[in-house]
């Protein structure tokens, strides 16, 4: 393995006798620049500097232009039931929030395919009054989620409007630029705008932490070099190109231009050939709460798929294609300086794939423990991996099945998973095929888990929800089949169980059905509102069913669920039908009595004694 010394050295040798031009060889195909694409190496990260990551970027750059086919609450206000979050106390955008008496909701119209923004403040008798409209900046045509605390509203966005619907499309263009508008107490008072789009973000206290991906772009860089002279031309663009025109730049209240982060913030893989490129950049960016102005990033140039935040460390992965078979990477990074710092890579078998696959990943006890699956003959097979970090690695500490316990696999042959929960010290994993194996793990001591109950019932569950320590909720679908075994999925139902989870193996306490229909809860976390008081925890759920002559036909499920185990259907809210409005999007606020329910750009409100009477809708 080549040291950074020693790479930088060849960067310079490299990009010199590439723009020096052998008299020899002018008219012939040996003076091209012979480079690869990176390989999406496991191995641990180094910090970089100016010329290595140039080369690397420009080399990417090149590869890949000539690669065939490659396209480019205050105390005193009653509790709310908020936004359904993957890792308590690490907050998640979403197109609805309530915040001191104010309802904020986002999306996007659709007729013009301009955002809105609409707010109204709650009154003491619970109705809403609208209040004034927020002015969007201009580069922010599209809201793709919000933040909001103590009369500071957060909103991000990007500048497309290549799409109809709001939060639907995860794969974005690489060359969008992501929109921060930050109001205080209704008064636009910050802008950021980043070059990139935006994968996902998270809110700690102190800090606002915004994932997104870029791709550099040199003017005059044909797409597609078919011909020996399209690649000369292109050669000539990428080396008249400084570093500073391909790193992403940032934007601060309509400002110039300024770069985002420098070479010495940015991390290769340390296993990197001079021969190599790559142009896939992610970047780690935390503004502070207290002073957005003081914003700071760090760069990975590699292939990422996803990232999952605990309150301490901000973990990237991405999937790695080798020889011998598909495996996860994974890259550690902390929280707890100013900006997000590289700690540790590690990488494991298989990859991650299920429906919710933000809950694979589960941080307990200085370890990081994910779910993943390994192709085999008789289909997937599937892994609980435990790593802890030893220097610059993440270490493999502890898996299941291992040579202790062989039989304790993890679903049946040909079963994918369907629903993970982590909670506290134990774990819950969902597969099917023709059954829901419902898996109970121990990770009281994460360096020896153990499967400790399984629990087969019709149907699956995608969803899993802690209730309580003893309860556990689930949301999938009930399936039937035909004589040959084979589901019949468009037979399938809406179903709900509640599990007893106090002992090893789980009982069944209670389970309802709804026929025809279907819930976004399936892949949509933030779907469910859940609001637990006097003992008994309230959910609202929506359900979906199609019309053949109207389509799709919303409405919203009404649940409690008692901590003594006793679940109950409380009643349905059904808003009058839109032709506009999709469940995908539905969102509820529960507050008290009153449930608040977000459908389209209508606000329905109903009480939760009587939730099928709507008392108004704004």
């Amino acid at each position: 393995m080549r040291t950074l010394y020693s790479l930088a050295v060849l960067v310079s040798t490299t990009i010199l006798s590439a723009c020096g031009g052998s008299s020899d060889n002018d008219n012939t195909t040996t003076d091209l620049w012979q480079v690869s694409t990176d390989k999406s190496s496991t191995a641990s990260l180094t910090q970089t500097n100016a010329p290595t990551l140039t080369q690397y970027m420009k080399f990417g750059l090149y590869a890949q232009t000539t690669s065939v086919g490659e396209e480019n609450p205050t105390p005193t206000q009653p509790a709310d039931s908020g936004t359904n979050l993957i890792t308590p106390g690490v907050d998640e955008a979403d197109r609805v929030k309530f915040s001191d008496r104010i309802l904020y909701v986002s999306g996007k119209d659709a007729d013009t395919g301009n955002p809105y923004l609409k707010r109204w403040f709650r009154e003491a008798d619970s109705g809403l009054t609208a209040m004034a409209a927020l002015p969007l900046a201009d580069p922010l045509k599209r809201i793709k989620g919000l933040y909001v605390d103590e009369g500071q509203l957060t909103v991000l966005g990007d500048d497309q409007q290549d799409y109809i619907g709001l939060l639907t499309t995860p794969a974005e263009s690489v060359n969008s630029r992501t929109v921060v508008q930050l109001f205080e107490q209704g008064n636009a008072v910050y802008q950021l705008e980043l070059d990139g789009a935006l994968l996902d973000s998270r809110r700690t206290d102190d800090a606002l932490w915004l994932v997104s991906r870029y791709r550099p772009h040199a003017a005059g860089l044909l797409g597609y070099a078919a011909t020996e002279a399209d690649k000369r031309h292109n050669m000539a663009v990428l080396q008249a190109a400084s570093l500073a025109e391909l790193l992403p730049k940032r934007r601060v209240n309509n400002a110039e231009a300024e770069p985002m982060f420098s070479a010495d913030q940015c991390y290769l893989p340390a296993d990197i050939q001079n021969n190599e490129g790559s142009s896939n950049m992610v970047v780690i960016t935390r503004l502070s709460t207290s002073a957005p102005y003081q914003t700071q990033s760090a760069c990975v140039v590699g292939e990422i798929t996803d990232f999952y935040m605990s309150a301490q460390h901000l973990y990237l992965h991405g999937l790695v294609l080798e020889q011998t078979g598909a495996q996860t990477v994974v890259h550690k990074f902390s929280l707890e300086d100013s900006a997000a710092g590289y700690q540790a890579t590690g990488a494991v078998d298989g990859q991650i794939a299920a429906s919710q696959a933000d809950f694979m990943l589960y941080e307990k006890d200085q370890t990081l423990l994910l779910f993943n699956s390994v192709s085999g003959e008789e289909g997937p097979m599937h892994r609980l991996w435990v790593l802890q970090q030893e220097g610059d690695t993440l270490n493999t500490v502890a898996q299941l099945p291992n040579e202790q316990y062989p039989n304790e696999v993890i679903g049946k042959p040909g079963e994918a998973i369907y629903g993970v929960r982590f909670t506290g010290d134990r774990a819950y994993v969902v597969t099917f095929e023709r059954t829901d194996p419902l898996y109970t793990f121990d990770i009281s001591n994460t360096l020896q888990p153990r499967v400790i109950g399984a629990l087969e019932i019709p149907g699956y569950s995608a969803y899993l929800h802690s209730v309580t320590d003893d309860l556990l909720w689930g949301l999938g679908q009930n399936i039937t089949f035909d004589e040959q075994g084979e589901p019949v999925w468009n037979s399938a139902s809406a179903k709900i169980a509640l599990f007893d989870v106090s002992a090893d193996d789980a009982v069944l306490q209670d389970d309802l059905l709804f026929s025809g229909q279907y819930s976004p809860l399936e892949y949509q976390h933030h779907s469910l509102a859940a609001l637990h008081q006097s003992g008994t925890t309230r959910m609202a759920v929506p359900l979906s069913r199609f019309d053949d002559e109207l389509g799709e036909m919303v409405s919203l499920l009404l649940l409690e669920v008692a901590d003594n185990g006793v679940m109950q259907k409380v009643g349905e809210l059904i808003p009058e039908y839109n032709q506009r409005a999709n469940s995908w999007e539905a969102r509820t606020v529960l507050i008290e009595d009153d449930i608040y329910f977000v459908l389209g750009d209508t606000v329905y409100h109903s009480v939760w004694q009587q939730p099928d009477q709507i008392a108004a809708q704004y």
